[in-house]
């Protein structure tokens, strides 16, 4: 099936608006920029080639994020990645919407994979526990519950180190 030029460069202008999302989700569940980077670029291939299977352009965004998240744990487990806690304190940096507080984004990149991302497609992508939940693909109530144990250890931690 050809694509027309109009077509492509809905594309393209649409990848390029999405593409701090992409990165941020990607990042949050790698760990690691690199990652989170191959991640990116694959998401992109894929959507590019599964352009034509997309019925509703609306959902473009979901669409992608879902891409990416996929992607993003499978890379994960091809490599057995774990994430040392040495490398936690390495300050990552979240492209735009970057907290004022860095050790806010830090706090956030040391919770457990699943509650990162829950975090971070809620509070930095702005998205509704419904559509988290068909990205991560896990109920909304679960969704519901990882937010709300990340938020309290985020409360704990941060505590902590206004205290301390």
């Amino acid at each position: 099936m050809a694509i027309s030029q109009a077509d492509r460069d809905w594309f393209c202008d649409r990848l390029r608006e999405n593409w701090t999302s992409l990165y941020r989700l990607a990042r949050s569940i790698t760990g690691s920029d690199a990652d989170a980077q191959e991640v990116m670029a694959q998401a992109a291939y894929l959507a590019w080639a599964r352009f034509g299977q997309l019925r509703q352009r609306e959902k473009f965004r979901f669409w992608l994020l879902k891409i990416a998240a996929n992607e993003a744990r499978q890379l994960c487990r091809r490599r057995g990645r774990t994430v040392p806690l040495e490398e936690l304190g390495t300050e990552p940096a979240a492209p735009e919407r970057e907290p004022e507080d860095h050790s806010l984004w830090q706090a956030v990149q040391a919770l457990p994979r699943d509650q990162r991302e829950a975090v971070v497609l809620f509070y930095w992508e702005d998205l509704p526990t419904e559509e988290i939940a068909r990205i991560v693909g896990a109920a909304p109530g679960t969704v519901r519950v990882r937010l709300s144990r990340a938020r309290e250890q985020l409360r704990k931690w941060l505590e902590v180190e206004r205290d301390g």
